[in-house]
């Protein structure tokens, strides 16, 4: 049996051997060296906080992220994903130019010595920026519409005023600071909390980490009223210049619907404006009123219907002439056992002044001329006054002087 152990010695010790080099053959052959590219390494900054003390704040242009090229046995490279490497700047480092170096390495120490690591692009680029803080009022929409017959009032946030610390360039594109809230179906008022949102000229919505809020959500307060129709009436103040007069006062919209307590909005019948001026005016006049001032404490206009378009248009005014005779003026209240006798002056005349469509038509005989003889004595009476019908926006100017002698003797 040993003899046949040890026959063939040298060949059976070859063949071991053939057979080890193979296997470390196919071993290299199929676990051999490889080049991975391994992208979007987080970078970890570190150390920012020693630019509190310059009071700046730092923001990454370039470098936030890193790629590596990984080479390594086959069997170890296809493994590694970004996961697996730690990639660190410290930012106390920085140079002159805002560059710092970024440094990477495998979590694992094993890996460690079993790979080379390049990285592709070594350099995170910072922009460095003065901190600022500035305050800003916060604006509180609405989402949805309340239920019919039923509008939001006044609303408040607490706190209403936010304060906001960061980056200068980023801090100076705030425009808006605003709250939303949903009053979908609402029929009482209500509180909830709401998230604060920071948004740009172009209403679009500023997000920057490196921006703090005092207050990153307030409890909003919105009161929910009943509504009211309620009509506009405008009663301008003043005269336009002497010969001029108002001739239409135009304005949109009549009337206005009113949101507020109950007790205030029934005590409402409409809202009087009468403190435009037409003092002196010989052209049309055009302004917009803001009705606010007009409107109780704690009641609004819903939505956008708080301005009031007013047009007052002024005319110049008409003159017509006539020159009555004593038949075209009545003697009212005459007693009948009395005698008059009337005498009108020789520049006797009654002028009438209005705009031209009132003045269209106008005749003597529609002037309604007439003395009131109930209060007349016995004799001479003179400058008796001339009575006339009430025309609307006719004014009346009496030249001369009207004598009238009553006498006892009848008819």
């Amino acid at each position: 049996m040993k003899s046949k152990l040890f026959n063939n010695f040298g060949y059976k010790l070859l063949s071991v051997v053939l057979a080890v080099v193979l296997w470390i053959v196919v071993m290299n052959i199929s676990d051999s060296a490889v080049t991975e590219q391994i992208n979007d390494i987080p970078v970890l900054q570190l150390n920012g906080e020693v630019f509190d003390d310059l009071d700046k704040i730092y923001e990454v242009s370039n470098g936030d992220t890193v790629d590596i090229i990984v080479k390594g046995r086959r069997s170890v490279v296809s493994k590694l994903t970004a996961d697996d490497f730690i990639a660190t700047a410290d930012l106390s480092t920085m140079s002159v130019t805002g560059a710092v170096q970024i440094f990477v390495t495998p979590k694992s120490s094993s890996v460690k010595d079993a790979i080379t690591i390049t990285v592709v692009d070594n350099t995170m680029s910072l922009i460095l920026e003065s901190k600022v803080t500035a305050q800003f009022p916060i604006k509180i929409k609405t989402n949805g519409e309340t239920r019919e017959g039923y509008a939001v009032g006044e609303s408040y946030a607490s706190p209403n005023i936010i304060t906001v610390e960061g980056p200068e360039s980023s801090v100076a594109k705030i425009t808006d600071v605003e709250v939303v809230v949903d009053v979908t179906n609402k029929t009482e008022s209500f509180t909830e909390n709401a998230e604060v949102v920071l948004y740009d000229a172009y209403h679009e919505v500023i997000s920057n980490s490196k921006i703090s809020l005092s207050d990153t959500n307030v409890d909003v307060t919105v009161n929910i009223y009943p509504t009211k129709s309620v009509p506009i009436t405008i009663e301008p103040t003043g005269k336009p210049a002497e010969g001029f007069s108002v001739a239409e006062v135009i304005y949109q919209p009549q009337t206005v619907e009113l949101v507020g307590p109950e007790d205030e909005l029934e005590s409402m019948e409409s809202i009087v404006i009468d403190d435009i001026s037409v003092s002196g005016i010989t052209e049309d006049l055009q302004t917009t009123i803001n009705i606010t001032k007009y409107l109780p404490e704690g009641v609004f206009a819903v939505g956008t219907d708080n301005e009031i378009v007013v047009t007052v248009s002024v005319e110049q005014l008409e003159k017509k002439s006539f020159k009555p005779l004593i038949n075209d003026i009545e003697l009212e209240g005459k007693n009948d056992a009395y005698k008059y006798l009337v005498t009108l002056s020789d520049d006797f005349s009654v002028e009438v002044i209005g705009l031209s469509g009132d003045m269209e038509g106008l005749t003597l005989g529609s002037l309604g001329l007439y003395v009131d003889c109930s209060e007349l004595t016995l004799g001479d009476n003179e400058d008796v006054v001339l009575l006339h019908s009430e025309l609307d926006g006719i004014e009346f100017k009496i030249t001369g002087t009207i004598s009238i002698s009553v006498s006892g003797s009848k008819k």
